[in-house]
């Protein structure tokens, strides 16, 4: 399991997109999921990191769900997740 402490949030308030990555290496790749999350992967495959645009608009009300699908993909805590999720919107 990954240590939440060691990611990189970053919010964009004025365009309303949330950056989140495990280090500030660029993406080989990225892959735009159903969700709209685009999740960002190193030449090697390992998930690097995701962009989440529209973030207040799209899942303001919903962080609990996106929580559990970054915890899931990160392999982080959940609980952790979502009060990082919250602590973003100012909750």
């Amino acid at each position: 399991m990954n240590d939440i402490s060691t990611f990189i949030v970053r919010y964009d308030r004025t365009n309303d997109v949330l950056y989140i990555a495990t280090k500030s290496a660029p993406a080989a790749r990225g892959v735009q999921d159903a969700w709209g999350i685009l999740w960002r992967y190193a030449g090697d495959g390992d998930l690097i990191g995701a962009t989440i645009m529209d973030f207040d608009e799209l899942w303001g009300d919903r962080t609990a769900e996106l929580a559990a699908k970054l915890a899931s993909s990160f392999d982080i805590p959940e609980p952790q997740t979502e009060i990082t999720l919250d602590h973003i919107l100012d909750r």
